[in-house]
């Protein structure tokens, strides 16, 4: 199974509620969610039939973003040099 990317899309996370949501399906199967955003915003992707390694893929790139992160947050706390 392959992602599914309907349109085009650019999320600005930003300081964003970041949650999990459960349910089920208009089948009645079990569907899990990772939610970012308000209600109004929200962007859900959908990690019911996701392999186990493809969620750890997923966790190592949000590591890397955060490493990422981090790293700005010190260059920026460092003097200009002219």
């Amino acid at each position: 199974m392959n992602a599914l990317i309907i349109g085009g899309i650019t999320y600005a996370l930003n300081d964003g509620n970041i949650r999990t949501k459960y349910g089920r399906g208009a089948d009645g199967k079990r569907t899990a969610r990772l939610v970012l955003g308000e209600e109004r915003d929200e962007l859900c992707i959908v990690v019911t039939d996701s392999a186990p390694e493809t969620l750890a893929a997923l966790e190592a790139a949000v590591a890397e973003l955060r490493a990422e992160a981090e790293r700005q947050q010190r260059l920026a706390s460092l003097p200009e040099v002219a």
